[in-house]
Order: structure tokens, then C-alpha cells, then sequence
């Protein structure tokens, strides 16, 4: 028979929470710096809806000779306002409507990506303001509101 100096073998309860919050602590560290990846991921997409959108616009002012009329700021991507139809079919209209193909410029308007965060329209004949909000620096500058018009995006006047 063999015969042990240590009768206990395993790991003791301190052992184990030390373990533990080594653990937590890792965990924590990461879900911190995934966060602001999310945000720096969420402002990439913005850029990009907001650019694909204005695109839409040029070809919209193109055949029409004018942008899309919107007195009364609009939420793109909303139901009501989920397609960039022709000047005849009403611009922006609802995403139940069909735009026929030769009419659509945008089947899908994109929504922002966050949660209560929108794009929002206005328009005359001869211009139009997109306003969004970025949550990270990007290459238009620090977090803020802007306004894309035509070919350009500018910061708000109260972010300048």
C-alpha cells in the first residue's frame, strides 16, 4: 500500500475564485474594446448608406432635373419612406410600393444601424440635407451630427 503525505489532491476554494476573476476580469476587458469596435463598424456603415443614398439622389436629380420635394424632415428607410422612386411615382414612397424598373433608384433605402438613430430628409428642387450622427472620430471628423448636400458632408453648426 502506498502511503501520501497529502490527503487532500484538487484545487482549494481560494485557488478556484482566484481563477475566477481572472477570468472576469479578462471578459470584461474585451467586451469593453469590442464596444467601440461596434461603434467604429456602425459609423463605416452610416458613411456608407449615406453615400450609396446621395448617389440615388444625383441619378434622381438627373432624369428629373430637380431632388426629391420634402418641405417637413423625413425618416429614410422608415416604412413610409422605403424606396426612391421617379418624380412621376412620388420620389419617396412607402417600401410596399413597386416602382417599375426603368423608375427605381433605390429599392431599399437603408436605416441607421443604431437603435433610435435615423437619417433624415429634407429637399428642395435645386438642393437637399441628409442629417445622420456618427458615435466615433471618423474620416469626417470627431462624433457628431452632419449634413450631407449634393457631392458633400459638412458637420452641423453647432458641432463647428
Amino acid at each position: 500500500m502506498f502511503l501520501s503525505n497529502k490527503k487532500n489532491k484538487g484545487f482549494t476554494v481560494v485557488e478556484l475564485l482566484v481563477v475566477i476573476l481572472v477570468i472576469l476580469v479578462l471578459a470584461s476587458i474585451s467586451v469593453f474594446a469590442l464596444n467601440g469596435q461596434k461603434a467604429k463598424a456602425q459609423d463605416a456603415k452610416r458613411l456608407s448608406d449615406i453615400r450609396q443614398i446621395q448617389t440615388a439622389l444625383e441619378f434622381y436629380k438627373s432624369d428629373a432635373g430637380e431632388y426629391p420635394i420634402v418641405s417637413t424632415p423625413i425618416i429614410l428607410g422608415s416604412q413610409q419612406y422605403g424606396r426612391l422612386c421617379s418624380k412621376a411615382s412620388g420620389g419617396f414612397v412607402s417600401s410596399q410600393t413597386v416602382c417599375s424598373a426603368d423608375s427605381n433608384y433605390m429599392s431599399q433605402i437603408p436605416t441607421d444601424p443604431a437603435a433610435g438613430k435615423n437619417y433624415t430628409y429634407t429637399g428642395t428642387a435645386s438642393g437637399y440635407d441628409i442629417t445622420f450622427t456618427t458615435e466615433t472620430t471618423t474620416s469626417l471628423g470627431v462624433a457628431g451630427t452632419y449634413h450631407a448636400h449634393s457631392s458633400l458632408i459638412d458637420s452641423s453648426a453647432g458641432d463647428k
